[in-house]
């Protein structure tokens, strides 16, 4: 299962859990303070700017002309908002690179809307803490086939 993380929620829990071949972790450093604990697999970028790409150049596995939308993104911007650009680019990004499931810390622009973000994109949104256990519940019920 591909599981999305922004590097604020990257928690000690889902590392384990890829350690343990359950899930594989994807996310993308559109934001500055995201390299210090980089998630090795990107995803395909959304329309990024160069300013967006906070990685060596040598990492870019993908060609400028890879960074484009998906079909959804003009909705995703609308049930964002325009000003929160970057939070657009990450679940675009999530969409784009088929992700199951989107960890995120921000529960004001992106959870507060997960209901109608998960109706339109099929990726359920988490908390790292206060979703652990639906998490949890999605992850077992996924692996069971249920």
């Amino acid at each position: 299962m591909r599981v999305y993380c922004e590097h604020s929620a990257l928690h000690a829990r889902l590392r384990g859990l890829q350690r343990e071949g359950r899930i594989t972790l994807v996310g993308f450093p559109y934001d500055p303070n995201s390299r210090s604990r980089p998630i090795r697999q990107l995803p395909l970028p959304s329309r990024a700017q160069i300013g967006d790409l906070n990685l060596p150049i040598g990492d870019m596995k993908f060609s400028i002309g890879e960074m484009v939308e998906s079909d959804k993104h003009v909705e995703i911007e609308r049930i964002i908002g325009r000003s929160n650009r970057r939070d657009v680019l990450h679940i675009d990004s999530a969409y784009r690179s088929g992700c199951v499931c989107f960890f995120t810390r921000d529960r004001g622009d992106i959870l507060a809307k997960r209901t109608e973000l998960e109706s339109l994109l099929g990726i359920r949104f988490f908390h790292p803490d206060d979703d652990w256990d639906r998490f949890s519940d999605f992850l077992n019920a996924t692996e069971s086939g249920v």
